[in-house]
């Protein structure tokens, strides 16, 4: 019972901090429903262990806390693949922009 409490505090002060953040402006609202909807899932699963069961059986795994934590892990590694586009992309556009800006001081200076 003690885990599924501290889950439960974690979960809602997360998604306080993501709905403060969209209240500043810091966040897309897109990203906040994201973000809920996923603690709140966690809150719902962490009560409701035997849920996981289900999922386990589906996916032909023998325990519900198996299937959560492959399907985590493979959920992870598609995040992180994604965050590396990502940052891949950001670099070529600074790259790019870098390039721009010093072509244009160049013909500044000349």
């Amino acid at each position: 019972m003690t885990i599924q409490i501290l889950v439960t505090i974690f979960s809602v002060l997360v998604i306080a901090k993501a709905l403060s953040k969209f209240q500043k402006k810091e966040v897309h609202g897109r990203t906040v429903l994201v973000w809920s909807l996923f603690w709140i899932v966690v809150i719902f699963l962490v009560w409701q262990p035997d849920l996981t069961n289900y999922l386990a059986a589906f996916l032909q795994v023998t325990r519900g806390a198996d299937a959560v934590f492959y399907l985590s892990i493979v959920i992870m590694f598609y995040l992180f693949f994604r965050m590396f586009e990502k940052l891949e992309r950001i670099d070529a556009d600074i790259t790019t922009l870098v390039r721009e800006v010093a072509l244009l001081k160049n013909k500044k200076d000349s």
